[in-house]
């Protein structure tokens, strides 16, 4: 039986190389568009490894679609979405990135955002639109412009996604994120 890390991206992966065929590009034109290397792309197409938040960004940027247009396939209107049928994306920051709502034509973008003990991005990432995130759970150290944010559970961060920003997981536990971007962007 396969893990729930391989199974997330996999479909990631998945979806990626269908958006990429039906752009008629083959991986070679999307490496040097992109600067991800080849190798990189092909073993991310195939589930074999995973990608940084800010690089899953860059990538959705240049297809020009966001994460819930990613995993979009059903034009019907849901209300509820299970907890169990969310699509994640595992990163190689230890953060698990979860869509909460599937919905192609939302004009928002709620993920929950679970960052293991310690956990940080790696590099600020920068999106569109504007962004509320948060904390359910833990205590986060944000940065946005250069400055530092020390966050609790209940606290939470409205700012602009244009602006470089990063989050580190101070506690010793799981930390938690509710992170809502509009228009969706991420």
């Amino acid at each position: 039986m396969m893990d729930e890390l391989s199974r997330s991206m996999q479909d990631v992966g998945v979806r990626l190389r269908e958006l990429r065929r039906s752009r008629n590009l083959s991986i070679r034109k999307v490496s040097e568009a992109t600067g991800f290397s080849v190798s990189f792309l092909s073993k991310l197409e195939n589930g074999k490894t995973t990608i940084t938040v800010k690089n899953l960004i860059r990538l959705l940027g240049f297809y020009g679609v966001t994460l819930p247009e990613l995993f979009s396939g059903s034009p019907a209107r849901k209300v509820t979405f299970r907890r169990e049928e969310r699509k994640r994306v595992d990163s190689p920051e230890s953060v698990v990135l979860e869509l909460l709502v599937e919905q192609g034509e939302a004009s928002m973008e709620p993920i929950l955002g679970t960052f293991k003990p310690r956990a940080r991005y790696q590099e600020p990432i920068v999106h569109g639109g504007e962004e509320l995130a948060l904390v359910i759970k833990g205590e986060f150290r944000f940065e946005l412009g250069g400055e530092a944010h020390h966050l609790r559970e209940g606290d939470c961060a409205y700012f602009r996604g244009d602006e470089p920003h990063a989050w580190e997981n101070l506690s010793r536990e799981d930390g938690v994120l509710l992170m809502v971007i509009t228009p969706p962007s991420v």
